[in-house]
């Protein structure tokens, strides 16, 4: 089985919920990461918590919002500036809608959740592109995480689904475009999973409902979420270590000839 030792790995997203289970997991492997995260209170409780200093694998952390292009700069100027390289670019970072159906939904809140989902991570993946490419050896990575609402309309509000389907049509864009430069791009499709989304969605949005309630009944209960439960009609939900194991998959040699694909994580979710 494939290692990250001595990689060097950016994670955008990488404080709380799959992100963190990602960052733990290639630190016990050895890996040399960069973090970048909004969240510094979180980064801290996580460091403290899973004991991620003194080695095996080494941290850079980059407290900042990832749609601020300064903060994106700093980030890649570790990469640039420490290893001269990139290995792998994981964009983790991720924002929901509130469930609010298109007439609902504002300029506000439809910019914020297009600016993290698609816009921050076009402009990632674009300034990182030259640290990846020509990429010597076994192809460098990008993995995006993306959702099951890029393939579905109806497990989310307008802005989210909107974004989701867009970030993967970036994928297969960079993944034909950059496979003759080494470098190859996948998604991962995450059905529901217990994460921090949420509480993040609270914190930014105080003054707002966490779940538009038309937005809960077109969405949850008359929408595809409502297939997510078993015989006991307990909702079936995956952790965040099932995401970072697909992704840790899809950076790893093993997965050298993977290249535009869509790993779905969700269940079953979308076979039904």
């Amino acid at each position: 089985m494939s290692t990250n030792e001595g990689k060097v790995i950016l994670v955008v997203g990488g404080a709380c919920g799959m992100g963190a289970a990602t960052v733990c997991a290639l630190y016990r492997q050895g890996a040399h990461l960069v973090v970048l995260d909004l969240n510094e209170e979180a980064w801290e409780d996580l460091v403290e918590d899973e004991g991620l200093e003194d080695g095996p694998g080494t941290i850079d952390f980059v407290g900042g919002d990832v749609c601020d292009a300064a903060v994106r700069q700093r980030a890649i100027d570790i990469v640039r500036e420490k290893y001269g390289k990139l290995d792998g670019l994981l964009y983790i970072a991720g924002v929901l809608d509130l469930m609010c159906p298109a007439h609902k939904t504002d300029d506000e809140l439809y910019d914020y959740v297009m600016d993290v989902n698609v816009n921050s991570c076009f402009r990632m993946c674009r300034d990182c592109l030259p640290l990846l490419w020509d990429h010597e050896g076994l192809p460098a990575n990008i993995v995006i995480v993306g959702s099951v609402g890029g393939q579905v309309g109806s497990s989310a509000g307008a802005a989210y689904i909107t974004s989701k389907h867009a970030v993967l049509g970036l994928a297969r864009n960079l993944a034909h475009t950059y496979r003759f430069r080494n470098v190859r791009t996948n998604v991962v499709n995450p059905g529901a999973c217990v994460t921090d989304i949420l509480g993040n969605a609270m914190e930014k949005w105080p003054d707002r409902d966490i779940m538009d309630l038309e937005g809960n009944e077109i969405y949850n209960v008359r929408g595809a979420v409502a297939l997510g439960v078993d015989w006991d009609g307990k909702n079936i939900t995956g952790f965040p270590e099932d995401i970072a194991n697909a992704i840790l998959y899809l950076i790893s040699d093993e997965a050298h000839y993977v290249n535009g694909a869509q790993l779905n994580v969700d269940g079953g979710w979308t076979s039904f």
